[in-house]
């Protein structure tokens, strides 16, 4: 589950961001499965701005998450598009515009 060059990506994106860099840099499998769940809690069915869904998840992490960057949180919601677990309308690229949910139950979008 922990994908080594989705956190090599994110570690690219950060420039000189050291404590952001720390903060991905510990995270273990399990923290990715509990990002992820925050993010997964906060969709429905119907379409959110993926940039309201980060903040949101951003704002309401635990404490050891609080060095972690929005940028970060945008990749987790492309590999959770990747794994089918969530659809992604527009590119995640441009967070006000893009917009996600989950699955609608009929399996097209």
């Amino acid at each position: 589950m922990l994908n080594k060059d989705v956190l090599a990506a994110a570690l690219n994106g950060m420039g000189d961001a050291q404590e952001a860099r720390e903060a991905i840099e510990r995270l273990q499998a399990q923290d990715l499965v509990k990002i992820d769940q925050s993010i997964l809690s906060s969709l429905s069915h119907a379409w959110k701005k993926a940039g309201f869904v980060t903040t949101g998840v951003l704002l309401a992490a635990p404490d050891e998450y609080e060095d972690i960057p929005e940028s970060f949180y945008a990749l987790r919601i492309g590999v959770l598009a990747d794994e089918s677990r969530i659809e992604v309308k527009g590119s995640l690229e441009a967070l006000k515009t893009c917009e996600i949910r989950l699955p609608s139950a009929s399996g097209g979008g």
